[in-house]
């Protein structure tokens, strides 16, 4: 009898501690896995994830009412009770919460090495632009399965408003990030993908089209371009990318090899490209986007001209071959050469577009829109559309994968009628937009030649499609 009062006595005395042990400071009894920690001021909750490891998550907050104490970085969100929710749901789920727990940076990586061997080295370089941003930049340390949608959007937001990243850069991390992230998703290491939202490209600081110029701004350019006094030099390559619809890194691969002037045609057959390898500058050819971007682009006579002209006057050089990545391929003798002797890549000719635009633009009230190699290509292939050219024409000349990226409208032509086609546009003088015999009505006034166009910033991507 005595033996049984002891007994229920230290049941009740037990119980007793353990229900004072289950409350925290405000008196709120906490539930199975909680604890309050009184040396660091932390709730603790532990459990067992799906694969049946313990884990434990901690918070300075229970609900997500409470107040968060005076210097202690905690988001809205981030409470243990809102945190054993989101736990539970993804054991229910299958979710395993340890392979959450890698970074955002890690998992990155992890998507890009099973892509390696399936892209070109074009993307490789992407891939090593965007992992060495990651790898130093906070939200690459986060754990990947407390991203959310709302902190990704911020995110995207801050690189644009604090660090000026355009849309291009964020449009190119997002095109990373989503795909790594329904990677994530598949394999059960979170539950949602936080990047799969649409990009606004007004909130980022891109236009909602890429627009052409118009004949009248198109022409007003090329006459600037043609007489200013330090610009002139660039005129031959910038009025060839106009009346060619070229992409600036075939324009950069061509040879004089390429030029058929006995069938007037170029022949497009590689791109010249380069990368960095650690603090060096590494040039090397690649094939071109798609099997149709392999192509003979027909040229005007102006545009023959114009040819002629540039490989006349090339200047001499030591040339250096040039190979492809697996070094099975190579050239020599690309058109343009800088004024170090390097053939040029096509941030040089972003550069010397930007910096023409820009000096036309601090001279003349009105001004021109946003110019460059790519709205160039742009732009040749409006004026061939406009003149009445067919659409499938103007798809192979182009050299789009796609008739949807030109016009949407299929018409069958032979390789000979492409061709006989474009000479029908062109030499019916319905594509006169800028002939060569033009007296220019726009002449750059003469000025110092110091500092017209800065160092070329050769990191920057150049926009293809």
């Amino acid at each position: 009898m005595i033996h049984d009062i002891i007994i229920l006595l230290y049941s009740e005395e037990r119980e007793k501690i353990a229900n004072d042990i289950r409350k925290d400071p405000k008196g709120r009894k906490l539930k199975a896995g909680e604890t309050y920690e009184e040396k660091t001021g932390r709730y603790r909750y532990q459990h067992q994830d799906a694969a049946g490891r313990h884990r434990s998550v901690y918070s300075w907050t229970l609900t997500a009412n409470d107040t968060v104490p005076k210097g202690v970085n905690q988001k809205y969100g981030e409470s243990l009770r809102e945190k054993e929710r989101l736990i539970q749901e993804q054991i229910m789920n299958g979710i395993d919460t340890a392979a959450g727990n890698q970074s955002v940076y890690m998992l990155m990586k992890r998507y890009t090495d099973l892509k390696w061997k399936d892209v070109k080295e074009t993307t490789r370089n992407g891939y090593r632009t965007q992992l060495n941003f990651m790898q130093y930049d906070p939200m690459g340390q986060r754990r990947i399965r407390d991203v959310s949608p709302v902190e990704a959007e911020e995110w995207f937001q801050q690189l644009h408003d604090k660090q000026g990243k355009g849309y291009s850069t964020i449009c190119t991390l997002r095109g990373i990030l989503r795909p790594t992230f329904q990677m994530a998703k598949r394999n059960r290491w979170v539950m949602d993908n936080p990047f799969d939202f649409p990009l606004n490209k007004k909130r980022y600081g891109g236009s909602e089209t890429r627009e052409a110029l118009t004949k009248k701004d198109m022409r007003r350019f090329l006459d600037f371009v043609r007489t200013d006094s330090h610009f002139s030099r660039y005129f031959d390559g910038i009025y060839i990318l106009f009346h060619t619809g070229l992409r600036i890194s075939e324009f950069c691969g061509l040879t004089a090899e390429d030029i058929d002037f006995k069938d007037h045609v170029i022949h497009v057959r590689r791109q010249l490209l380069r990368l960095h390898d650690g603090g060096k500058m590494i040039l090397y050819i690649e094939t071109l986007k798609t099997e149709n971007g392999y192509r003979a682009v027909p040229m005007l006579p102006d545009v023959e001209e114009t040819f002629r002209k540039v490989i006349a006057n090339r200047p001499k050089i030591q040339e250096k071959t040039i190979w492809n990545e697996d070094h099975t391929e190579c050239a020599t003798g690309f058109l343009w050469v800088d004024r170090n002797g390097n053939y040029e890549v096509a941030q040089h000719w972003s550069n010397h577009f930007r910096w023409a635009a820009a000096k036309f633009n601090r001279i003349y009230k009105e001004e021109i829109p946003e110019v460059s190699p790519h709205v160039a290509r742009h732009t040749f292939c409006s004026n061939c559309a406009a003149a009445g050219m067919s659409p499938k024409t103007l798809q192979i000349i182009m050299g789009h994968s796609s008739i949807e990226v030109t016009l949407n409208v299929y018409t069958h032509l032979e390789s000979g009628d492409v061709r006989k086609e474009f000479s029908r546009v062109a030499m019916g003088n319905q594509y006169a937009v800028y002939p060569l015999d033009r007296v220019p009505e726009l002449v750059a006034p003469a000025g110092d030649m110091a500092d017209e166009e800065p160092k070329p910033n050769l990191d920057e991507e150049v926009q293809e499609d």
